[in-house]
C-alpha cells in the first residue's frame, strides 16, 4: 500500500522542503520548477533515464507476474481438491487473495509513480488506490500471522487442538474487517492538488496534525508489521524446536525419516521468518528516518538518492514477499508440485472434472477422485471408458505445508 511502499506517507508532495520532507511521494522532483521538468534530459514526462526506466519495469513487472499467478495457482489447486479443503489450506487462500490484491493494486500504481512525475489517475483513484493498497497489505501480512499461530497449534497441540470451520471464518473476516477500519484514514487525507510552483497534479496526504500523521505511522508499523512479525517469530521457533526435539506425531518409520522431516521443517520456517523479516524491513526502517530523522537534513543529492533509487529498491522487496509465498511452497511442498503437474496434464488433454483430480499416464487413468477411466488414443482422439465407482472418503485431507 502506498503507506508501506512510497518515500513517504506523502505520496506526491514535489517540493523539496526539508522541514516537509516526510510528506514527500517522490523527492527526486522536488524543486523543480515547470522549466526544469521541461527541460529535463529523461523529457517532461519521466523520472529517470531510460536504462533505469527499463530495470524497474522488469523488476516490478516480475514480481507483479509472480503474485499475481503464483497465488491463482495456490488457489486453483485448494479449491479444485476436495480433500485439500482444510483450515490451514484456507487460510492460504486467503493469504492468497491478499497478495493477489497487493499484485493488483500496488505494483502497477507503484511502478508508475517510478515512471512518470505528474499523478495522472484523477482525484478519485488518488483517494481509492491508497486505501485498497493499505487493505491489501494490512490483509496479507495478518494472514500470515494467523497461519503461524495455526501451525502452531496443529502441530504443537496436536491431540487437542482442531479448529473448527466457524471459527477460520470469523477469523478471516476479523482481519479483512480490521484492514479496512485501519485503513480509512489513507482515504480520508489523501488528496489530488495542483503543486506549487508548477502546473503539475500531484496526489498525497494532507494532515493537518503532524502529530497524528506520525501516531498513524507507529500504529501502522505496530498492527501491520510488528506485531505480525513477532507472532510468526514466536510460532514459528516455538514449532521448530518442537520438531527438532522430539519425535513429529505420526513420524516412525526409521531414524533416516524422522531426520529429513525435522531439517525440512526448520528449513522451511526459517525461510519463512527470514523473508518475511528482510522483505519489509528496509522500508519501515527508511520510513522511520523520514518521519523522524529528517526533518532538517539538507542533503539534496542524498534525498534524491534516496527516493530514485533506494525507495524503490525497498518497495520492491515489500512488494515481492506476495509473490515468494507460491515459491516456497512448491519448494517444500511435493504435493503443491504433483497438482501443478496435473493441472498442466488436465489442460494438456483438455479433461476438466470440477470434483477430481487427474492423473494421466499411458494407458489406466484416474479421473477422478470418485471415478476411473481408461483412455484410449484412436486417429488422435482421446476415449474415456469409465470403470468401476470408488468409495467416497479414501482421500484424506491435507494441508499445502504438510
Amino acid at each position: 500500500m502506498s503507506f508501506f511502499y512510497n518515500a513517504s506517507g506523502k505520496n506526491n508532495d514535489y517540493e523539496i522542503n526539508m522541514v516537509n520532507i516526510e510528506n514527500s511521494y517522490a523527492q527526486d522532483n522536488s524543486g523543480l520548477s515547470i522549466n526544469d521538468t521541461q527541460n529535463s534530459s529523461y523529457g517532461s514526462e519521466f523520472k529517470h533515464p531510460p536504462g533505469v526506466l527499463a530495470i524497474y519495469i522488469i523488476a516490478y513487472s516480475t514480481a507483479f507476474l509472480f503474485a499475481l499467478f503464483g497465488n491463482l495457482v495456490v488457489i486453483v489447486v485448494v479449491l479444485k481438491y476436495k480433500w485439500m479443503h482444510t483450515v490451514t489450506n484456507f487460510f492460504i487462500v486467503n493469504l492468497a487473495i491478499a497478495d493477489i490484491l497487493v499484485a493488483i493494486f500496488c505494483v502497477p500504481i507503484t511502478l508508475l509513480t517510478h515512471i512518470f512525475i505528474e499523478w495522472r489517475y484523477g482525484a478519485v483513484m488518488c483517494k481509492v488506490t491508497p486505501y485498497l493498497q493499505a487493505v491489501s497489505v494490512c490483509a496479507s501480512v495478518n494472514t500470515l500471522a494467523a497461519i503461524a499461530v495455526d501451525r502452531y497449534l496443529a502441530i504443537c497441540y496436536t491431540f487437542n487442538y482442531k479448529m473448527k470451520w466457524k471459527t477460520s471464518k470469523c477469523i478471516m473476516f476479523a482481519i479483512w474487517i480490521f484492514s479496512l477500519i485501519i485503513s480509512i484514514p489513507m482515504a480520508l487525507f489523501y488528496q489530488r492538488y495542483v503543486q506549487s510552483g508548477s502546473l503539475l497534479y500531484v496526489c498525497g496526504e494532507n494532515w493537518e496534525n503532524k502529530f497524528l500523521e506520525k501516531i498513524y505511522f507507529v500504529g501502522i508499523c505496530i498492527c501491520c508489521y510488528a506485531v505480525p512479525l513477532v507472532l510468526i517469530i514466536i510460532c514459528y521457533s516455538l514449532i521448530g524446536f518442537r520438531v527438532w526435539n522430539r519425535n513429529a506425531p505420526g513420524v516412525y518409520k526409521s531414524n533416516g525419516v524422522i531426520h529429513k522431516s525435522k531439517v525440512k521443517a526448520v528449513k522451511m520456517l526459517t525461510v519463512v521468518v527470514v523473508l518475511f523479516l528482510f522483505s519489509w524491513l528496509p522500508l519501515y526502517i527508511i520510513k522511520f528516518l523520514i518521519y523522524f530523522q529528517m526533518d532538517e537534513y539538507d542533503n539534496l543529492d542524498f534525498v534524491r538518492l534516496l527516493n530514485n533509487y533506494i525507495v524503490p529498491i525497498a518497495q520492491w522487496l515489500g512488494l515481492s514477499n506476495s509473490g515468494i509465498n507460491p515459491i516456497i511452497y512448491c519448494l517444500f511442498s511435493r504435493k503443491i508440485r504433483i497438482r501443478i503437474k496435473m493441472m498442466v496434464k488436465c489442460c494438456r488433454y483438455r479433461f476438466y472434472d470440477d470434483n477430481a483430480a487427474l492423473e494421466i499416464n499411458k494407458q489406466t487413468k484416474r479421473f477422478s477422485s470418485t471415478r476411473y477411466f481408461s483412455v484410449d488414443y484412436t486417429n488422435g482422439q482421446v476415449v474415456l471408458r469409465p470403470h468401476k465407482h470408488r468409495k467416497s472418503g479414501s482421500k484424506k485431507q491435507t494441508n499445502i505445508y504438510d
